[in-house]
């Protein structure tokens, strides 16, 4: 795949928010590491994280002219992807799935694979390169004196006016505290460790979680030539296909994202049984939950099965059975008491975003770890100069949402920008103003 670059910048007026006078009653910026303020160097926005969010807010705020430092841990540009199983394509349509300002190539088919996404994201990167600091690792957000937050790196403080974390939600792979892991004798790893089927040929293999990740690892495993295979759920997942008679759904779930989610629900419910038939005759049963109602109140997606899993649950090639209670040696424990032998279990068992240890600020984060995107919390943080972007995953697309966002918080800044220097400019004319002389 050859990706076309991405426009460059408009090149805008550097940023001298530091420089000019502060609005009245707001406190003086720093000039610098040698103002009385807060040490280290200085920039008007500071972005943490720069996978696809991070790279797509700070292309953003170029684009406006604002002046923009992103930090990220990794070495290389799209690490994450890099990361992936070899057989990932999206399960967001090819053109929901753009990043802003550049569309990703048609030759990349309707659902982009792995390794198109690793050059379309790198390609993307060139117009930014300058302004990323891949290798520098942020430790610690918190509220500054002269500037409104200071970041600690590994190569020192950074004052800013604004911070946009973009870290997203798949940061750290959880899994599970098991009793007895020590003792299990055969591999554990998170999906996030998983490439390829080969070096399980011939395993008994045990997935545990349905989600998104473990039925799609699931139905990668089911090329193998021998082995078994076990997935261990707790709670009965929804699917959903990517498209129903060759056409995507995405687009559906974007024009009735306003709908009432009963109505979402009673949407969903119909086209998992057009799909997927009815669940009853499944190991799994019926969802006791509506997926809109349940991806609302927990942030789980509904799993994606184009009709190879569901088929092979349904043949008997996939167990299904309660979930992991406890590991013990060459086998785990399943809620019910039962033991299963395993040579490996995959823990397909979400993510963390690990926020707790970077922001220590009240209300910030709720009890998973996950900042506000939208509502009155959002924009009370966004006032104080702290944005996010990246981490929510609405059925209408993470990659669309993440572009949406992005805009939305650049166009946040900048307007906030204009307005302090509006204000500042207001606040010299009166100073200047000459006494009434009567």
């Amino acid at each position: 795949m050859t990706a076309p670059a991405r426009r460059r910048p408009t090149p805008g007026p550097a940023d001298d928010a530091s420089r000019a006078p502060s609005p009245p009653g707001e406190p003086r910026q720093p000039r610098g590491p040698g103002d009385a303020g807060d040490a280290g160097e200085r920039v008007h926005v500071a972005v943490v994280g720069a996978g696809v969010a991070g790279l797509a807010v700070t292309a953003c705020l170029l684009d406006r002219g604002v002046d923009v430092l992103a930090f990220d841990e990794n070495a290389d540009i799209a690490h994450t992807w890099r990361q992936r199983y070899d057989n990932l394509r999206l399960n967001s349509v090819r053109w929901f799935s753009q990043m802003p300002g550049q569309p990703i190539p048609r030759s990349c088919g309707r659902w982009v694979s792995r390794d198109d996404m690793v050059d379309y994201v790198t390609r993307y990167a060139g117009s930014v390169r300058h302004v990323v600091r891949s290798g520098s690792r942020v430790t610690a957000i918190r509220r500054g004196r002269a500037s409104r937050w200071l970041l600690t790196t590994d190569a020192g403080l950074v004052a800013a006016d604004h911070v946009v974390l973009a870290t997203g939600l798949y940061h750290e792979p959880f899994v599970p505290p098991w009793p007895g892991r020590e003792r299990f004798g055969g591999r554990l790893l998170h999906a996030a460790d998983y490439r390829r089927p080969d070096p399980f040929e011939g395993e008994r293999v045990l997935v545990v979680g349905a989600g998104v990740s473990g039925v799609d690892i699931a139905t990668d495993l089911l090329r193998r030539s021998s082995g078994t295979l076990t997935v261990a759920v707790r709670t009965t997942p929804s699917f959903l296909p990517r498209e129903l008679w060759g056409i995507p759904l995405q687009p559906l779930s974007v024009s009735n994202k306003h709908l009432p989610i009963r109505l979402q629900d009673l949407g969903g419910r119909i086209i998992q049984r057009l799909s997927a038939g009815d669940l009853a005759d499944t190991p799994f049963g019926r969802p006791t939950e509506g997926m809109f109602s349940r991806l609302l109140r927990t942030g789980v997606s509904p799993s994606v099965d184009d009709g190879a899993f569901l088929a092979a649950v349904r043949a008997g090639r996939v167990r299904v059975v309660p979930g992991v209670a406890a590991l013990e040696d060459g086998a785990a424990v399943t809620a019910d008491g039962r033991r299963w032998e395993a040579d490996t279990v995959i823990a397909a068992t979400g993510y963390r975003t690990g926020l707790e240890r970077l922001l220590t600020e009240p209300g910030a984060l709720d009890e998973r770890g996950v900042p506000p995107q939208y509502g009155p919390d959002n924009r009370r943080w966004a006032a104080q100069g702290l944005h996010f972007v990246g981490f929510t995953s609405p059925l209408t697309g993470h990659l669309r949402e993440i572009g949406i966002l992005a805009r939305r918080v650049a166009r946040t800044i900048h307007r906030a920008r204009a307005g302090a220097r509006t204000r500042a400019g207001a606040g010299s004319r009166k100073g200047d103003r000459a006494p009434l002389v009567g």
